[in-house]
Formats: C-alpha cells, sequence, structure tokens
C-alpha cells in the first residue's frame, strides 16, 4: 500500500502508481512484498530492488524463469533493468516524484528514453519510519533548517469522594 494511504488513508492517482511499481516488482522477481504482520520489521520488495539497483545488481533479483532462456540476451537484461527502475520511479516515497500512470506506461513503451534517476522508496528502516510517525503525530513544524515540535501536556487531578 502506498505509504500516504497508510498514514492518511488518502487515496489518489499516486497511489494506484504506487501499486503499480510494487505490482511490476512483483512480476518481474517472483517475490511478494512483505506481508508482515509481526513486530518485527522486514524488507519490502521496493527496498530490495532499491539496494539492488544501487549496487547495479539488479538481474540477481529477476525470477530465474524468466532468466533461464534469455540470460544472456543484452535486450532482455536491458528491458529488465528498466523495469525495475519504473517500479523504483512508481514507489518513490514522495507522490510527487513518482509518474502520472501514462507517463509510466509510456517509459515501459518507449526504447530510447533516458529515465530519471529515482529515490529511496518509502520504509527504508525502522527508524526512519519510527521517526516519521512521531513527527506526523507531534505535529512536525519546520521552518527552514530551524525545525521544531508542538507537544501538549494535560494535568488531571483526581480527589476522593
Amino acid at each position: 500500500m502506498a505509504p500516504e494511504y497508510l498514514a492518511h488513508g488518502q487515496l489518489t492517482e499516486k497511489a494506484d502508481v504506487y501499486s503499480f511499481g510494487v505490482l511490476i516488482l512483483e512480476v518481474v522477481t517472483g517475490m511478494e512484498n512483505n506481508k508482515s504482520k509481526t513486530t518485527e520489521y522486514t524488507e519490502s520488495l521496493p527496498s530490495t530492488a532499491w539496494k539492488h539497483f544501487k549496487q547495479d545488481t539488479v538481474l540477481e533479483i529477476f525470477d530465474p524463469n524468466l532468466m533461464m532462456h534469455s540470460y544472456r540476451n543484452n535486450d532482455f537484461q536491458k528491458d529488465a533493468i528498466k523495469v525495475v527502475h519504473v517500479g523504483l520511479l512508481c514507489t518513490q516515497e514522495a507522490p510527487s516524484l513518482r509518474p502520472s500512470m501514462s507517463a509510466a506506461l509510456k517509459m515501459l513503451a518507449k526504447d530510447d528514453e533516458p529515465l530519471p534517476a529515482p529515490s529511496s522508496p518509502p520504509f527504508m528502516d525502522e527508524k526512519t519510519m519510527e521517526l516519521n510517525n512521531i513527527r506526523q503525530r507531534l505535529g512536525n513544524h519546520c521552518d527552514g533548517d530551524d525545525c521544531s515540535s508542538v507537544a501538549s501536556v494535560s494535568h488531571s487531578q483526581f480527589y476522593p469522594r
């Protein structure tokens, strides 16, 4: 699910683009995005793809069934890397950085168009998730380099009857 939907319940076209990105990553890797319901942190598929993309080892995460007949085909390898690249563009943390659905489809269809560099997907690590969650709950306010948070305290006194 798109991070903005998880955090705020907002369903937008960009949330659909995020889901499309996860879907194409699932198709080409043969892996499912994490479905862990436990408290233990597990890495998401976009995070795994991002790490391999940054290390230039994308072909290592591809479904072996896709790779079996086409491994030595350079065009296939180029297309495979492009699919992951588009998947990462669709799963960027900020919705404004994600392409529209039509732009994502054009990126997949065109061979000669250079793709923009993706930024990291959401939920890269548990500490970032916790920090973002705390900031949202406390009402984080930033003005340039000066950041502050608004906190409130309530005090109750109980008296015997």
